[in-house]
């Protein structure tokens, strides 16, 4: 298994958040051969470490042709969107900078002007197959040429990811369906490096109970948030692999981590939408409490007791206040 940090937006990658990520896989269960913390032979694996690898295949992706530079503002950009909107029309760039002699442009980009770097999209349908969907096309026309490189010098996930997944040997990518879009530009990268396209499996969204995308609305979203709430790392585990797949025979729900990876395959997981429910999870916890050893189980309980005590001698030191009770 293999750790990496995606951190090429900086606006939202905090040390913090790191700690945590690192922090909430690690009392799940989970560890991994390579990795920020572990090293490997593909280091580094911190993205933000790696801006150099990024730079160097988009310069290469120029000078063959399969990129351009393009100068265009933000606020034109911006103004070809709203035309689009105005007419009904998919907001995709123009290909405004498509045309430009490539001497103009190194000559344009070496007198100082500021650009960035677009994949030039093939004039042909996109197809890959997904382990869950089945085949899947997408029109060039629908494509838009994606920026790779921005014009501060920053790459962009939808490129970072495929070269990193590439150079890495990652052989099957596994995530939600709401990436299914960004898979015709990953591939079209692929293609135009050179390099093969690996197995892509988009799982279905979680749901909650009223059936509308799962969020913080819906209470606990983190595993932080499970955690604080008692829930056991080994009920979580095996309730989150339920979610949208279906184990052989179809009745069985409680499986021990070995059996997981023993009976789990991308090929039952159903495109279908999962709904979150909780009690279920409950249930699951339970189950496994009911399995823990002598020592384990009370010390649970006692943190979820410390904490519930501490969280209600808060909101009654609050009251006090609040109704003039003498400190």
């Amino acid at each position: 298994m293999v750790l990496r940090i995606e951190d090429t937006d900086v606006e939202r990658s905090e040390a913090r958040f790191e700690d945590q990520l690192i922090a909430d896989l690690k009392w799940l269960g989970l560890d991994w051969d390579e990795g920020p913390d572990a090293g490997g032979p593909f280091a580094p694996y911190r993205q933000s470490d790696r801006l150099a690898i990024y730079r160097e295949h988009a310069e290469r992706l120029v000078n063959e042709g399969k990129a351009y530079l393009c100068f265009c503002t933000e606020a034109e950009l911006q103004k070809e969107r709203e035309s689009a909107q105005a007419e009904h029309r998919q907001p995709i760039y123009s290909g405004k900078c498509r045309a430009i002699d490539p001497a103009e442009a190194g000559q344009r980009r070496t007198g100082g002007e500021s650009c960035a770097i677009r994949l030039r999209i093939p004039e042909h349908p996109i197809r890959f197959h997904d382990i869950v969907h089945g085949d899947v096309e997408f029109s060039s026309e629908v494509v838009s040429d994606p920026i790779i490189l921005r014009s501060n010098g920053m790459p962009v996930y939808n490129y970072v990811v495929v070269i990193d997944d590439a150079l890495m040997n990652i052989t099957h990518v596994i995530r939600g369906d709401d990436h299914l879009s960004n898979t015709p530009k990953q591939v079209a990268l692929y293609e135009a490096l050179g390099w093969p396209v690996p197995e892509f499996a988009h799982l279905s969204t979680i749901l909650g109970s009223d059936r509308e995308r799962l969020s913080k609305r819906h209470g606990a979203t983190s595993i932080a948030n499970f955690r604080e709430m008692g829930v056991l790392p080994e009920a979580l585990v095996n309730y989150l692999v339920l979610l949208g797949w279906a184990p052989p025979g179809g009745t069985r729900e409680i499986f021990t981590r070995e059996e997981l990876v023993k009976e789990f395959s991308l090929e039952r997981v159903t495109p279908s939408a999962a709904v979150f429910d909780m009690e279920k999870l409950y249930w699951l916890s339970r189950h496994y409490i009911k399995e823990w050893n002598s020592w384990r189980g009370p010390a649970l309980l006692a943190r979820i007791i410390f904490r519930r005590w501490t969280g209600s001698t808060a909101f009654l030191s609050s009251k006090k206040r609040s109704i003039g009770f003498p400190k």
